[in-house]
């Protein structure tokens, strides 16, 4: 029990990194500048956390969802991780 008390408490921020390398890549691509510039930027900076917890609260939501469920229980990890496919697809549809 204490390692599913740990694991719901270390995977979400597990999530929200990798949402931060996500966004990271969408707003490098976004507008076509290719350039790190919005961190500088105090409001484009606030802009860039949204959009991390944006991308974020799906994949968390799911995992909470999933750990609830005794059903899924034990897939709860890779059945979040699908939370990324929209955010995953934007940043191919940016790239290409």
């Amino acid at each position: 029990m204490k390692s599913n008390k740990n694991c719901c408490r270390i995977f979400p921020i597990v999530l929200i990194l990798i949402s931060t390398v996500l966004a990271l890549a969408i707003w490098y691509f976004d507008e076509g500048v290719y350039q790190f510039t919005f961190l500088t930027d105090k409001n484009e900076i606030i802009n860039f956390l949204g959009t991390v917890l944006f991308i974020a609260i799906l994949p968390i939501g799911i995992f909470y969802f999933a750990t609830e469920k005794e059903k899924y229980q034990s897939k709860a990890k890779g059945l979040s991780l699908l939370g990324f496919l929209p955010a995953l697809f934007f940043l191919l549809f940016l790239v290409f």
